[in-house]
């Protein structure tokens, strides 16, 4: 967006006259919001931009590759001061960054926490490196029981992409990706999950008093929760 000039205003920060169909006939700037600071500006962009990137994005069946696929149809968003934006392949390639993290742009790295591309790991070589780690005699049930949950899992041919990759690296074993249909309980399963465990009488055994872990440091983890 920041390459096309495309300026994101929030709608706090627009005055809007709307058509009864529902149309936008005039933005202007609004007034009495000078105390407001930046950084509730930038919150409220990167609330826009996710909205952005959940409406249009999606993951590609397989690697993707932008200079074949230069006649993608492109999607459309409508920003709050009602103008509206194409997206063509960046809805891609979004996404293909979580399997191909070498196309993400050096200066970018920060936001990862790291301090080069090379750091960084596909999505399916994290799954791999996992259960590499594990016994031998448990990683086909590993790889049979993949679960995916959270938001950037919601992407349209997310699963399906996580299956191909790790069945084309582990072609010898069966791999199944299982995830929650319904897109709440996908988006907070792991919320959800620690409910259920929060609330179970036996979990109350595993728990770390501030004074515990004062007392004995991080290693209380291990002794508390073998």
């Amino acid at each position: 967006l920041e390459s096309k000039g495309t300026n994101i205003r929030p709608s706090y920060m627009l005055n809007k006259k709307v058509a009864k169909d529902g149309s936008v006939l005039k933005v202007t700037d609004a007034t009495g919001i000078e105390h407001t600071t930046a950084s509730y500006k930038k919150y409220m962009q990167k609330h826009i931009i996710s909205d952005l990137k959940e409406t249009v994005c999606r993951v590609s069946e397989s690697q993707f590759d932008e200079s074949s696929n230069t006649q993608i149809p492109y999607a459309q968003y409508e920003l709050p001061d009602g103008k509206t934006i194409d997206v063509g392949t960046e809805r891609f390639k979004a996404c293909e960054i979580m399997f191909q993290p070498s196309l993400l742009e050096a200066e970018r790295c920060s936001l990862f926490g790291v301090g080069a591309v090379s750091e960084l790991q596909a999505l399916h070589d994290c799954i791999s490196e996992s259960v590499g780690k594990c016994d031998s005699d448990i990683k086909k049930d590993l790889y049979q029981s993949v679960i995916v949950t959270g938001g950037n899992t919601l992407f349209p041919g997310f699963k399906e992409r996580v299956e191909r990759e790790l069945s084309e690296s582990v072609s010898l074993l069966k791999v199944k990706i299982i995830s929650p249909v319904a897109t709440t309980e996908r988006k907070f399963s792991v919320w959800i999950g620690g409910s259920i465990l929060a609330s179970l009488g036996s979990f109350q055994q595993m728990w770390i008093s501030k004074k515990q872990y004062q007392e004995e440091g991080a290693q209380v983890v291990h002794t508390q929760c073998p």
